[in-house]
């Protein structure tokens, strides 16, 4: 059975827990545990593929989905935009466990990555996924962890402070930002525990994520990568770059 929207009675929020559940004229659901993953599903369903353009104003996609769902919808599900388009896209992969959804390499839509719902896997959707448990540290372990860097990203070495503490008109908030990450991502296998957990930036995050987000390399690999362990080596695996040069706090002294 192919999916349209017009066959969707209504999007809720889940009665029985977290997340929000697309309910179809059958009775079947989709669950989702992401707000922001809702737009780029349904973009998938009515296009057959999406990308970040989809989920902004460069596209009126947004504004017909809404129009398409007129009254089995709350006004605020769908944002009229959104700023890091492409993170819902491959959140449905990652996190909402539809593995199934592709992003062939090399194929573009609209000038950006493209991912890819097709119609003979749109029954896999009503199957229930495992979704990633993303949790932030406790309070003592953060501080724990700004001690230990020094109140610095771990990667860029930027000063870092939580997103209300930092002037809203500050000159590059991005590197200014607080993000708890997960060395080796939820999505690899990587727990939330203690060990796990290094303070960056936003940006360094987002950077580490791109880069993860097209990791095929097997959980192991995170040990021995800059991206998670810069303590320990400054090359990434998966692409063989070496960071040094944005990481110098992390580079051994030169011998005298």
């Amino acid at each position: 059975m192919t999916l349209k929207l017009t066959d969707i009675a209504r999007i809720t929020k889940n009665p029985e827990g977290p997340g929000y559940l697309i309910v179809f004229s059958d009775g079947r659901a989709i669950h989702l545990h992401k707000k922001r993953t809702v737009p780029a599903l349904l973009t998938l369903i009515r296009h057959g593929e999406g990308c970040e353009a989809d989920l902004t104003n460069k596209t009126t996609n947004l504004a017909e989905i809404k129009t398409i769902l007129a009254g089995k919808i709350s006004s605020n599900l769908i944002a009229d935009a959104y700023s890091d388009a492409n993170k819902p896209f491959s959140e449905l992969w990652n996190e909402e466990g539809f593995v199934f959804i592709t992003n062939p390499t090399g194929q573009t839509r609209l000038g950006s990555k493209k991912y890819v719902l097709a119609p003979e896997d749109h029954e896999r959707l009503f199957t229930a996924a495992k979704k990633a448990a993303r949790k932030a540290p406790p309070p003592a372990v953060r501080q724990t962890i700004l001690v230990a860097q020094h109140g610095h990203c771990n990667l860029c070495n930027a000063d870092i402070l939580d997103a209300q503490a930092i002037d809203p008109k500050a000159f590059s908030k991005d590197r200014r930002r607080l993000v708890w990450d997960h060395r080796t991502p939820v999505e690899k296998g990587g727990a939330s525990d203690a060990g796990n957990y290094q303070a960056l930036c936003f940006y360094c995050n987002k950077c580490k994520w791109q880069v993860c987000n097209h990791c095929e390399l097997d959980l192991n690999s995170c040990s021995d990568c800059a991206l998670a362990h810069p303590e320990r080596t400054l090359v990434i695996r998966p692409t063989g770059e070496d960071i040094a040069d944005r990481a110098p706090h992390h580079r051994p002294p030169t011998p005298p």
